[in-house]
């Protein structure tokens, strides 16, 4: 079977394609899941179209027969990626996240129950948690931590924010500062891809949000303590799992 030049070309630039379209795919879960669930059919499927024009010129069964070679190879091949997205996928994901909380650290060693005590005199917690987005899109959320006392008692910390508001010097946008270059570290609001774990320290530089508790006084005296998933936007409780002092 003689290959011309011309299909050479066409058959590589399609596998190009191909290529670099599962590549952005699979490296960017984020962004594929804000999109609506045809137009990540549709992503998936240009990769296939784009590779069974690249195996074209190699099928001698429908060698100069492009028109019956779309039919039936390509266009039945374009069928399953919709059946998934489109039926499959709604039936399999629910709309919750599911948490739990790995370890608990310090930023330095693995000492004081996960805490220690900066320069400036604040406390940092950094506990290690795993997140897992059971939705169809990507989902922003607010991570918090909330100790209760034997009198019932609250004291809510928030994680330490991507983007600290306000120009002045605070003792959470010196952490945010000192951290955000560091692998590893999970900032408010975290992004949550569909079907993705995870995982990552937050960070909690304690000073009270309701009424300036000492977060090791809190932690000490704690009767209960749970990491709170809120959404950015209004604040809602989406979802609360156990604080675990390893």
């Amino acid at each position: 079977m003689k290959i011309e030049l011309r299909q050479i070309v066409i058959s590589l630039v399609a596998l190009l394609v191909a290529v670099l379209t599962v590549i952005g795919f699979v490296r960017n879960p984020a962004a594929i899941g804000e999109l609506p669930l045809i137009v990540r059919a549709l992503i998936l499927n240009l990769a296939v179209l784009a590779a069974l024009v690249a195996a074209f010129p190699l099928n001698p069964v429908f060698r100069d027969r492009p028109g019956v070679y779309g039919l039936v190879v390509c266009l039945p091949a374009l069928i399953p990626g919709f059946v998934y997205f489109l039926l499959l996928l709604p039936n399999q994901l629910s709309d919750g996240i599911a948490a739990e909380q790995l370890r608990s650290d310090l930023i330095t060693d693995g000492s004081s129950n996960g805490i220690v005590e900066v320069g400036f005199a604040y406390p940092i917690y950094t506990p290690t948690v795993s997140l897992r987005n059971s939705g169809l899109y990507t989902k922003q959320v607010n991570l918090f931590l909330r100790m209760i006392d034997a009198n019932g008692d609250s004291a809510l910390f928030r994680s330490v924010r991507n983007r600290v508001p306000g120009s002045g010097l605070s003792v959470e946008s010196t952490v945010q500062g000192m951290l955000s270059r560091n692998d590893g570290y999970l900032f408010n609001p975290v992004t949550l891809p569909p079907g993705v774990d995870v995982s990552g320290k937050l960070i909690f530089v304690i000073s009270n949000l309701e009424d300036g508790t000492s977060f090791i006084d809190a932690l000490g005296y704690a009767y209960q303590a749970q990491f709170e998933i809120r959404d950015p936007t209004n604040g809602a409780l989406i979802e609360e799992f156990p604080l675990n002092r390893i």
